[in-house]
């Protein structure tokens, strides 16, 4: 069987100076994503829905007696993160957290939204995992939410509002905040699974013991480093949504709590699943290192079979090579075909031996 190794991406070092929010007042994306920032405005009730994809923040305008989603792909237009959060008066800290990909993930509850930010990951085809930045702002009637690329991830629940499907528009803003959530989680199942079936194969192939070396170290240290990625992301996270269910929030409706706890449950075994990954990958170390050293003892078995044959043959030669004038041998017709025979014996006789003691 053979393994494809996931190519090893090249590891790029930030080395830019981080900067103290508290002395910077600028607003700066420190993320890799160059794409056009897109405004997606979706207001709804039971009833109707309208989409509408805005040219300028300021088309937003006010909305009455409808749940207001604005969904922003892209965020290097700081100019239209900043106007469109003055417009929903967002803080200065909290806009800078949005625009900052490497900052932890959080769930906290703030001057009357509660602000949660969750990264996306995914594996791309040259076996690299990707991370996309997500922002999500939760306010009485309305719901915001960023992100770096444009992921197709919330196409269903625009599809859903459109059409009337499912239980989007029977709820308020606090269904549709958890729903997106939901949606991030899911994509941590396909990496973790993924995860899940590329160990596995590789610990089908290192119980093979004594064969050909498929997997290399690399490889599991690259599962590894991913591990140390996803772990970073969805730890604090599950803590901070955990928390947030112990909080009394008005922003959450009592008839919303119990799909904010389904989503706790999915995060929860997200953590599990992740959790066993890491199990398998240390024990993969340990087997990647048993079978180092088995396939080391059996070549130096092998070794040793040699040159305890060669020892009794050596020996003779040795004997047979002395230059004393009186060595009998010397004088036979058939000496030299003799000394071939005795030492073909002798080989044969003590390979055979080893063969029954050692059963190789």
């Amino acid at each position: 069987m053979h393994i494809m190794e996931k190519a090893t991406p090249k590891i790029v070092h930030n080395r830019k100076k981080r900067t103290n929010n508290l002395l910077n007042q600028n607003l700066e994306y420190n993320g890799t994503f160059t794409q056009k920032t897109v405004i997606r405005q979706l207001t709804f009730t039971e009833q109707v829905c309208d989409r509408k994809v805005l040219e300028s923040p300021r088309q937003l305008g006010s909305v009455k007696d409808k749940i207001q989603w604005i969904h922003v792909s892209g965020l290097s237009d700081t100019a239209t993160i900043e106007a469109i959060s003055q417009h929903f008066g967002l803080s200065l800290p909290l806009l800078q957290d949005i625009l900052n990909t490497s900052h932890i993930a959080k769930v906290e509850e703030s001057e009357g939204v509660l602000f949660a930010m969750f990264d996306a990951y995914n594996y791309g085809e040259d076996g690299t995992l990707n991370r996309q930045h997500q922002a999500f702002v939760l306010g009485t009637n309305w719901v915001l939410s960023f992100e770096e690329g444009d992921s197709k991830r919330f196409e269903p629940v625009e599809k859903a509002l459109l059409n009337g499907l499912g239980q989007v528009r029977k709820h308020g803003a606090d269904f549709l905040f958890n729903l997106l959530i939901s949606l991030v989680v899911d994509s941590f199942y396909e990496v973790i699974e993924q995860q899940q079936s590329g160990l596995l194969d590789m610990e089908e192939a290192l119980m093979d013991f004594g064969q050909s070396q498929e997997v290399s170290s690399s490889s599991i240290q690259q599962y590894r480093r991913d591990y140390t990625r996803l772990s970073k992301a969805l730890t604090p996270f599950f803590e901070g949504f955990g928390a947030s269910l112990m909080m009394d929030s008005a922003l959450i409706m009592p008839s919303s709590l119990v799909y904010f706890r389904d989503t706790y449950d999915h995060l929860k075994q997200v953590k599990i699943m992740l959790e066993a990954n890491r199990e398998v990958m240390a024990s993969l170390v340990d087997i990647y290192l048993s079978n180092n050293d088995v396939r080391l003892n059996r070549s130096m078995n092998q070794l040793t079979i040699v040159a305890t044959i060669f020892i009794p043959l050596t020996f003779l030669v040795g004997v047979w090579g002395m230059n004393f004038r009186h060595m009998p041998e010397l004088d036979w017709k058939y000496g030299y075909l003799i000394a071939w025979v005795v030492m073909i014996a002798i080989g044969v006789g003590v390979y055979a031996w080893f063969k029954k003691q050692m059963k190789f």
